[in-house]
Parts: C-alpha cells; structure tokens; sequence
C-alpha cells in the first residue's frame, strides 16, 4: 500500500507532521467508507482509519523497544519525545479531521460521521440538550469526588489501553482514534445546540482541549508502555538486560501516564468547568 510506504523517519524525526497524516488519515477513511460502506460509514470509517495508521505506528514502537533495550530510564524524557509527540499529533490530526467533516457536512447528514459516537454519548454518557441546560445552570461548585470519579474512570481507561497495546501491539489505536472520534463528536454537538451562546467555534474547542490534551496524553503513554512491552516480550531475553530495562521503562510511563490522568481531572473540573459556563 502506498501510505503504508512512507518513511517512518519523517515522523519519527518531524512528530508534527504526525498531524496532517492524521487528518488524511480520516479524511480518506471516510470518503472510503462512504463509497464501500455508505450504509454503515460511522463504523466503517474507523476500521479503515486505523488500518492506514498501525503499520508506521508498528515501527514506532519497534524503534522505542531498541532504544529502550539500550538505555532504559536514562535519558527518559528525550528518548521518549519523539513517540509520545507522534502519537499525540496523530491524536490531534484525527481530531482536527472529524471536526472538519463536521463542520463542511450539515447536520442533517451528521449521522454518516458521528452515528455510532453520537450514540455511544447518548446511551452511555447521556449527552442531550437538557443535559447541557442543567450543566450551564447549576452553579459551579467543583469538588473532588469529582475528580476522584473522573480518575478512576480515566486509570480504567489506561489499563484497558495498556492490556489492548500489550495483547495487539498498536491495535489499541483503534480505541484512541475512536475517542478522538467521540471527542469531536461531543464538540459538534455543543458547538450545534449553543449556536446563539457561544462567540466562536474556536472558544468551545479550546476550553474542551484545556484538560482533553493531558487526558488524551496519559491515555498515549499507556498505550505506547503496553506496545514496547509487547515487543520486548517478542525481541528480548526475558532474564535479559534489555527485557528489565524495557520493563523499568514502561512502569515510569505507566506511572507518567497516572499523573497526566490526575492534572486532566483537576483541569476538568476546577478550569474547564469554569471557563465552559462562562462561555
């Protein structure tokens, strides 16, 4: 496959550019789903949007299972900059290409992108307009069975990141691309129903991304941990240096990940909460 050929080093080396495979990424799983798959887009959109991002995210984690067989914690941070910006700019780039679909295809045809995450946010989460109503009314008293409750949810999400990551190597990118889907779902659909209340669109996503990028972050370091695990498993001796220094890695990154998950929780609900009734 051609996408499939491109250099990993031009992510690897220029993460940012991470970003715009990313919105391409979904742009043509969507216009693919939409010719072979019009009935069931919502769906179908995502299986192709991933499949066209796990091969480079497979070498990337081939490359980060090296690195870290060699050098374990030390150099911690630079070593692991470059994969955690990769993925977080694939994030973002998927965010950015749902909000587009979002923003060129009119509502009444909104079903074809976010149908099975406007379903999952109205079941599971029970997303609606009174819900929004109620939320903007109630006075804001933030407190921390607030955040206890967003972290415990967000750590249950980490794991099952870490177990996917461990089990399917990148195929837990297909849980990530899903909760960028859902992200921006959520976002059309405040940004839809607050037409006459919010200033501008850019206001809406902006205090969303306020506690969404350490969250989608601690969400990344779980999966990248699950990844190189999984390929030290598969590459390195158990009883081997590199296996333990892949392994002393991989729990700072868990636990890095743990402390995104709590400053995401404090954000959402002392800042976020705030600054979104504001609006």
């Amino acid at each position: 496959m051609v996408l499939e050929s491109i250099k990993i080093k031009w992510i690897e080396h220029r993460p940012y550019i991470a970003f715009i495979f990313g919105i391409l990424y979904t742009l043509i799983g969507y216009f693919a789903a939409l010719i072979f798959f019009k009935d069931y887009v919502s769906i179908a959109m995502l299986f192709l949007s991933t499949l066209l991002v796990v091969p480079s995210l497979v070498k990337l984690l081939e490359i980060e299972e090296q690195r870290e067989s060699v050098y374990g914690i030390r150099h911690f941070f630079s070593e692991h900059r470059d994969i955690v910006e990769a993925y977080v700019f694939l994030f973002i780039g998927v965010f950015v290409g749902y909000l587009i679909l979002g923003f060129i295809i009119s509502p009444a045809n909104y079903s074809s992108v976010f149908q099975m995450q406007r379903d999952f946010l109205t079941k599971q989460e029970g997303l609606s307009g009174e819900l929004i109503n109620n939320f903007i009314d109630t006075p804001f008293k933030p407190s921390m069975s607030e955040v206890a409750g967003l972290v415990t949810n967000n750590l249950l999400v980490c794991i099952i990141l870490f177990v996917l990551s461990f089990f399917y190597g990148a195929g837990a990118i297909f849980l990530i691309i899903f909760n960028a889907s859902v992200f921006a779902s959520f976002v059309t659909f405040v940004i839809e129903y607050m037409a006459q209340k919010a200033s501008t669109a850019a206001a809406v996503i902006g205090v969303f991304s306020i506690h969404m990028l350490p969250e989608v972050t601690g969400f990344l370091l779980a999966a990248i941990a699950g990844g190189v695990v999984s390929k030290a498993l598969m590459r390195e001796k158990i009883r081997g240096k590199g296996f333990r220094n892949v392994m002393q890695d991989a729990i700072v990154l868990l636990l890095a990940s743990c402390v995104m998950i709590v400053i995401a929780a404090f954000l959402e609900v002392f800042v976020t909460t705030y600054l979104f009734k504001m609006i």
